[in-house]
């Protein structure tokens, strides 16, 4: 009889349920990971939970890579998560680099074991506090947008969206020598975490004239670069007008639904901003062969210890794998209480 394990599946848009099920056997080269805490995610995990996300309507052709009709990549019920922190309880028999007890961060779904290769999961080392562990994925997405944005020495940067991934573009802002940081957002605590983590300025959108006020804070010209993290095609709109003339627009979000209100007759066409797409699977091409994913995770891993203080205090709810759904509400109703929404195992 296999070990038993409980896991979390999407069976339908918005729906959720907890199944019992035998823990798959691990081949040569993989470890079995009993999970301490997962990280939900409010931005690409919520696209998916929503329904959203084209892999559900449509299939990804590797060779082209066009999203096409006629066929989905995904079915329901389906499995999903991507920060998963915990024990090595197992290691197959060919692995070498990974030990029994070892502490972890999985790019795993939600559920109470993962069997993963041994060389996918990324050693904590002595970080000691799992629920730091599981800002790992979160990090190497905020430190991928800053790259992707080549920003400067002195430059005036917006960061658009104040959730995880936008605090912690500022506090990487800050820290890559940014002039000026003004973040926006509608949320109270958000603007207040960023202003604590280096913003010179926040905005509350629509309330303040974002595209106008930054232009007061820059002499007139705009900001030199918008980092927009929100997944708003009204935000994504604003960016476009935020930024100054030749100005770059840092898209990191993963939008979900369509884009009827998107505008590029205006500031977009005769300003000439860049709009560049930032997506983690890739570090930027023109930081050149010196530069790859592996090193960009290193370093993401050193910032978890510069910032271990923030991330801990970024988790504001922790809730039981049998409660799983009233932590996807919270993040799915935008409560403006709420920052990192937590699974917990040792509840």
């Amino acid at each position: 009889m296999g070990v038993s394990t409980r896991s979390l599946y999407f069976t339908g848009p918005r729906d959720l349920e907890i199944r019992d099920e035998s823990l798959r056997e691990p081949g040569p080269e993989d470890i079995v990971v009993v999970a301490l805490v997962s990280g939900i995610s409010a931005g690409t995990e919520l696209n998916v939970f929503r329904g959203l996300a084209p892999q559900w309507r449509q299939h990804m052709d590797p060779a082209t890579r066009l999203f096409l009709d006629g066929g989905s990549d995904w079915k329901w019920p389906a499995r999903y998560g991507y920060a998963m922190v915990g024990r090595v309880e197992r290691v197959g028999a060919s692995v070498t680099d990974c030990k029994e007890g070892e502490f972890v961060f999985a790019y795993a779904p939600h559920g109470t074991h993962a069997v993963l290769p041994a060389k996918a999961v990324v050693p904590l080392g002595d970080l000691g506090d799992a629920e730091i562990g599981i800002f790992f994925a979160n990090l190497n997405t905020a430190y991928n947008g800053v790259l992707d944005a080549n920003i400067p020495l002195g430059a005036d940067v917006v960061v658009s969206g104040l959730g995880v991934i936008g605090q912690l573009v500022v506090r990487l802002l800050r820290r890559n020598g940014a002039r000026t940081v003004i973040g926006v957002d509608g949320i109270d605590l958000r603007r207040e975490l960023a202003l604590a983590g280096g913003a010179d300025h926040v905005l509350v959108p629509g309330a303040d004239k974002v595209a106008e006020t930054v232009r007061q804070l820059t002499e007139g010209r705009g900001a030199d670069v918008v980092i927009e993290v929100s997944g708003a095609a009204p935000a994504l709109n604003e960016a476009i007008r935020t930024a100054g003339y030749n100005g770059t627009v840092v898209a990191m979000s993963w939008y979900g639904g369509t884009f009827e209100s998107l505008s590029l007759s205006g500031e977009f066409h005769h300003n000439r901003p860049r709009i560049i797409s930032s997506q983690v699977g890739n570090v930027n091409p023109f930081l050149g062969p010196l530069w790859s994913t592996a090193r960009r995770g290193a370093i993401a891993r050193e910032f978890m210890d510069a910032y271990s203080a923030d991330l801990k205090g970024f988790v504001t709810h922790r809730v039981p794998l049998d409660e799983a759904a009233r932590g996807y509400r919270l993040l799915d109703q935008g409560s403006p209480e709420v920052m990192q929404v937590l699974i917990d195992y040792r509840l």
